[in-house]
């Protein structure tokens, strides 16, 4: 494992964990601001993942996220040929 890689194993987590943060607190804003007596979980996630796909940070690193796997899986792709 070259420290290039190291760096994007340990960089994935930090990204992810970076996301999981952003989800709570778009979670808790939601939770906090929206009061309906039709409130189901299947609908209180979708509106989460609605604020969250208009939330420029978490598409960021949701970009970031896709392009260390890609790279990751080319990179293993090419060490096994």
């Amino acid at each position: 494992m070259t420290q290039e890689d190291a760096q994007q194993h340990g960089e994935l987590p930090a990204l992810r964990q970076r996301m999981a943060v952003i989800r709570a607190q778009v979670a808790a804003e939601v939770e906090e601001k929206w009061t309906t007596p039709y409130r189901t979980p299947e609908v209180f996630d979708l509106k989460v993942q609605a604020r969250l796909a208009a939330h420029r940070e978490f598409r960021a690193l949701q970009d970031q996220v896709r392009e260390v796997e890609a790279r990751l899986a080319a990179e293993a792709d090419a060490g096994a040929e």
